[in-house]
C-alpha cells in the first residue's frame, strides 16, 4: 500500500460508560484517543430490517498505519467539509487485520452508521 493513499484524517475513538448517579442506565461516550490518515474503501451495501426498522449497513475497508492499541471495540471517525459545512462519517470497526503480519499497515473492517 501507498503511503499517498492515506489521505483521509480520522479520529481513532474509545467508549467509556460511566453511572448517570440516578440509579437508571449507565451514559456512554466515546474519547478520540489518537488522529490518523488512512484509506476509505467502500466494498458492499446491503438493506435488512432490525427491530422493525430499515436498515442500509455499508461495510467499508479502512487502511492505516500499524497500531498496537486498536481492536474491534474502537471506532473510527472521519470528518470532512463539503461546501463549507462539517459532515462526520462514524466507523464501527467489527474486524482488525494485520497485514501480512509484519506491523506495517492495518486493515480495519467496518459498518457506517450502524449504532453499538
Amino acid at each position: 500500500m501507498a503511503i499517498g493513499r492515506m489521505r483521509q484524517r480520522m479520529q481513532l475513538q474509545s467508549k467509556s460508560t460511566t453511572n448517570d448517579g440516578g440509579g437508571s442506565a449507565a451514559v456512554t461516550t466515546w474519547t478520540t484517543f489518537a488522529t490518523v490518515y488512512g484509506s476509505i474503501e467502500p466494498k458492499s451495501g446491503q438493506e435488512r430490517f432490525f427491530g422493525d426498522q430499515l436498515q442500509e449497513p455499508i461495510t467499508h475497508v479502512i487502511r492505516l498505519r500499524y497500531r498496537s492499541d486498536l481492536s474491534f471495540k474502537n471506532r473510527l471517525v472521519y470528518a470532512y467539509k463539503n461546501d463549507g459545512v462539517t459532515n462526520n462519517r462514524t466507523f464501527n470497526i467489527k474486524r482488525v487485520i494485520n497485514v501480512d503480519t509484519r506491523n506495517k499497515y492495518l486493515e480495519c473492517l467496518c459498518v457506517e452508521g450502524v449504532a453499538t
